[in-house]
């Protein structure tokens, strides 16, 4: 994570923390936003589906998240992603995905996470 990136994504999040945006104790340094997964998340996606997303719009609807420890701005991050689940509810196609990011150096884990995304949304018929 570059600081270019975290500022633009701090200033499309409305996000003001100052950990977020300069070095600062007791960290040291500056501090990748915890909601940043959702990059991970979109790179793993177009990386396997080089179709896109398909003709209907995609929904982020829940997520949850574990930071095992602060991940300073500049630290060399490996994702991967699985597809944990895929059902139908109500005539909509969900997707689960459990990711996780870790220190390219040593593998340590540093975030967990598990997505649920609405592929299609079509209102069924009632």
């Amino acid at each position: 994570m570059t600081p270019f990136i975290v500022r633009e994504y701090c200033h499309g999040i409305d996000e003001h923390a100052e950990e977020f945006h300069r070095a600062i104790e007791p960290f040291g340094a500056q501090l990748v936003p915890p909601p940043m997964t959702h990059i991970d998340k979109i790179r793993l996606i177009k990386e396997n589906c080089p179709d896109g997303p398909g003709p209907n719009a995609r929904i982020h609807y829940q997520f949850h998240s574990t930071h095992h420890k602060p991940i300073p701005v500049g630290a060399t991050l490996v994702a991967s992603g699985v597809i944990a689940r895929k059902y139908e509810k109500k005539g909509r196609t969900y997707l689960e995905m459990d990711i996780e990011v870790r220190e390219s150096d040593s593998g340590e884990l540093v975030m967990s996470y598990n997505d649920t995304a609405i592929l299609n949304y079509t209102p069924s018929s009632a």
